[in-house]
């Protein structure tokens, strides 16, 4: 509900959204979707979106550099 309300509240119109998540058990589930959804039309969206499991958090600086370099970053 958050990433929600900083949608509703800020103008995101052509800008670049780049989609990154760290969570439980959950996964990413529908976030992608659910946030896209909300977004103005005329945003750029990163299509290569990360996940991170929270115990796996500690040891994920290499995966992150890496995403970060495939997206261009």
């Amino acid at each position: 509900m958050p990433v929600l309300t900083f949608i509703d509240e800020h103008d995101l119109a052509r800008k670049k959204i780049v989609l990154f998540c760290s969570h439980g058990t959950g996964g990413l589930a529908s976030s992608v979707q659910d946030i896209t959804a909300e977004l103005p039309d005329d945003c750029e969206i990163e299509e290569n979106v990360i996940g991170v499991y929270r115990d796996d958090i500690p040891g994920a600086q290499a995966e992150i550099q890496e995403w970060l370099g495939e997206i261009g970053y």
